[in-house]
Order: C-alpha cells, then sequence, then structure tokens
C-alpha cells in the first residue's frame, strides 16, 4: 500500500477511536447523571454504539493489515 493511503487509514481509523470515545464518555456521563429512563436508555445505547465501534475498529485494523502485508509480499 502506498505511503498515502497509510495515512489516509490512519486517519480514518483516528477519527472512529475518537467518535466511540466520545459516545462511550458520553454514555457513561449519561448513566452516572441518571435523571430517568430516557436518559438511561440514552445512556445505554450510546455505550453500545461505542462498544460495536470499537470492536469493529479492532477488525478493520487486523484487516487493513492483512491488505497491506499482501500488497507487501503479493506472491505469498
Amino acid at each position: 500500500m502506498s505511503s498515502a493511503a497509510d495515512r489516509r487509514n490512519r486517519a480514518g481509523n483516528v477519527i472512529i477511536l475518537c467518535a466511540a470515545l466520545l459516545a462511550l464518555v458520553g454514555g457513561v456521563a449519561l448513566l452516572i447523571a441518571g435523571g430517568g429512563v430516557a436518559v438511561t436508555v440514552a445512556g445505554i445505547l450510546l455505550v453500545g454504539l461505542a462498544g460495536i465501534a470499537l470492536v469493529s475498529l479492532v477488525f478493520l485494523i487486523v484487516g487493513q493489515g492483512e491488505d497491506s502485508e499482501r500488497m507487501r509480499n503479493p506472491h505469498g
């Protein structure tokens, strides 16, 4: 993979990580604050979405690593 593509992948991964961490912190803050059923549901939703995003990011990074390895060594 080219250096520009690697930079784009890293930049995209950082954006996904920041968004997931922001959702996680927001969800935890809502859960701590309490205040009713709607706030609790929103907090659980944000924490769940953050978990999905973080697990998906791990799989994305593994796939990108495999792709870059395949590009460096195309014949096995």
